[in-house]
């Protein structure tokens, strides 16, 4: 995973994104990455935890979340409660093992979910596409 930053986002601040995952050394790897790229970026191990942090930080415009995640809420569970709650930010999903996970059908996945293992790039390449989606 040891690749160099690619361009930032935009000028002016920083795109504020919240990276959800529950492994620890991936999260600071990804995070890391994305900061390097030019995003500001906030960190939580759980899908609880994430969103105590969107209540709090109204600016977050994309969430990178991990689908199989330990305790009540999974990533997929976290979608469904941006899709209600804060329906302006944009969502990444990503999975090494979907297993038989039912996938929820009302969101288009192959636009929003990325499999692990990925290169940091193409992170970083999706989240700018999601980013420039019009109607938000």
């Amino acid at each position: 995973m040891a690749e160099q930053p690619a361009d930032a986002p935009n000028r002016g601040a920083p795109t504020l994104l919240l990276v959800v995952e529950d492994e620890a050394l991936v999260r600071v790897i990804v995070a890391d990455f994305l900061r390097g790229s030019g995003f500001s970026v906030m960190e939580a191990a759980t899908a609880d935890e994430a969103i105590r942090m969107l209540r709090r930080h109204r600016d977050i415009r994309l969430v990178l979340t991990d689908v199989l995640m330990p305790g009540a809420l999974n990533g997929f569970d976290l979608a469904e409660w941006l899709a209600h709650h804060r329906p302006g930010v944009r969502v990444l999903l990503t999975s090494g093992y979907l297993g038989d996970l039912d996938l929820p059908s009302r969101l288009n996945w192959t636009e929003r979910l990325i499999r692990k293992p990925y290169r940091l790039h193409d992170v970083a390449d999706r989240i700018r596409t999601l980013l420039a989606e019009p109607g938000r």
